[in-house]
């Protein structure tokens, strides 16, 4: 059913949206943030976002100088805090908490509006705010989990599995999940794990809704009319393009050894973000004197389309052991874009699912470089394959993973949860399994090489 929209002037219809990264940061939650608001604000949502001073840099993109603006029909306020998002990791904790009591204190100023609050887990506590304001001015809260706390740090070492610290940690976060209206998870891996979490003790209703790419934005821009390529002096090498956070939880590190190999081919490997890792592999690339390699800032949304078409492959990164616990979704901007994928992850994650359901990419589980480049150097030489994939995967992301798909979805959960109409929101979910394209499960999918048996069948 249509979802019954009302004026936007109807108190019920103001939305707080709480995120640490918003516009202009290119982060993977700021992106993302910014799209969906953007797109609810066109909906009729009169929406307020409360973020952070933007802490990673973008490429040509100009900072508003002022704490409040309006940015395409949506209010942003930054709360001040201390400490470096980019500091030690005292620095780092002082931040993310002065940003949760700076946010929680502006939203509590402005009760009056009678808002509904959409909350995401970065930073980890931040659904704390909501879990307080539903219970004190009586309104429902929407929670989107981007990663799954405690169990990321835990897998991190940062905490162990068994001190108290993890346990009051996963004590709260079951409390926060438990009495939100609606918790938004991002892959089928992640709902698992939220299941298991609330063990069926929840009034919340978990919903599956993906994230997505800007189909406005984001399309297939040819080689030879590209001016990333062209300015990024790219030519006619084969690029494999690594674009988003640098962090932890990927194993990136696999990508500069396997460029290590190929330092006498024309494949190119180009980095382009920022996080805690890059330093790192900067340093890695020269230590084995990496020729091949590219590394660049965050670019701005407007390059967005063109950034990702520039690539020949795109890679997708995430350690085994955060599966289920983090959905590395730049997959689809990639698919978007008509580029061929190269998942360095668990085959059986949500993203490992839609390379092989999709038929749009491969996946290889726990590899070694010398399995990346023989797989890479097999894409290069291929073409038809290549074509194949891109292909379907864009398929697949105009029939399943659109911002405007996803948006309609996040509208009717929140619409729902004020009682408007009769909203049917399974209607409009992407709650089920990626239609496969017309992808068969052979062909692509079941292509072997000598690169070895760890390729999933994707």
């Amino acid at each position: 059913m249509t979802v019954s929209h009302r004026d936007a002037d109807t108190p019920t219809r103001n939305l707080f949206l709480l995120c640490l990264h918003f516009y202009p940061e290119m982060v993977s939650t700021g992106m993302h943030m910014t799209e969906l608001a953007t797109r609810l604000a066109e909906l009729g949502w009169r929406i307020t976002t409360f973020c952070a001073k933007p802490s990673w840099g973008t490429a040509g993109e100009a900072d508003p100088p002022t704490r409040r603006f309006v940015h395409r029909g949506v209010e942003v306020l930054r709360v001040r805090t201390l400490g470096k998002q980019r500091g030690s990791l005292l620095s780092r904790a002082l931040f993310a908490v002065t940003f949760v009591l700076s946010a929680g204190f502006e939203v509590f100023r402005r009760r009056a509006k009678g808002a509904t609050l959409v909350v995401t887990t970065s930073p980890p506590f931040l659904g704390v705010v909501g879990w307080l304001y539903s219970r004190l001015c009586k309104r429902p809260y929407l929670l989107i989990v981007y990663d799954v706390y405690p169990d990321i740090v835990v897998e991190l070492g940062v905490v162990a599995a068994r001190s108290w610290t993890a346990k009051v940690w996963d004590a709260v976060n079951r409390r926060i999940l438990a009495d939100a209206a609606v918790v938004v998870v991002i892959g089928r891996d992640m709902a698992d794990v939220v299941r298991r979490k609330l063990d069926g003790h929840s009034n919340a209703r978990i919903v599956l809704i993906p994230n997505w790419s800007d189909e406005r934005r984001v399309r297939p821009v040819p080689h030879d009319r590209n001016s990333f390529r062209r300015d990024n002096r790219l030519g006619d090498s084969f690029v494999v393009q690594y674009a988003g956070r640098l962090g932890r939880t990927h194993n990136i590190e696999l990508l500069i050894r396997a460029a290590a190999l190929m330092n006498d081919t024309d494949i190119v490997f180009q980095f382009i973000g920022e996080g805690s890792k890059r330093a790192h592999i900067e340093e890695l690339a020269a230590k084995l004197g990496v020729r091949n390699v590219q590394f660049l800032p965050y670019q701005t949304m407007e390059r967005l389309g063109e950034m990702l078409s520039a690539a020949d492959l795109g890679v997708v990164c995430l350690e085994r052991g955060f599966t289920g616990l983090s959905v590395p979704s730049k997959a689809y901007g990639i698919m978007a874009s008509g580029t061929p994928i190269l998942g360095l992850l668990d085959r059986d994650s949500e993203i490992g699912r839609v390379l092989s359901e999709t038929g749009c990419g491969l996946a290889l589980s726990d590899p070694t470089p010398e399995e990346i480049a023989a797989v890479v150097r097999e894409l290069a030489g291929d073409h038809s394959q290549r074509r194949a994939m891109a292909e379907a995967g864009r398929r697949a992301f105009l029939q399943n993973y659109t911002l405007t798909r996803a948006a309609r979805a996040y509208d009717a959960a929140l619409a729902s949860m004020l009682g408007e109409g009769t909203t049917d929101v399974s209607s409009v979910l992407l709650s089920h399994l990626p239609r496969a394209s017309g992808h068969t499960g052979t062909g692509n999918g079941e292509k072997r090489s000598s690169a070895g048996s760890k390729r999933s069948s994707s």
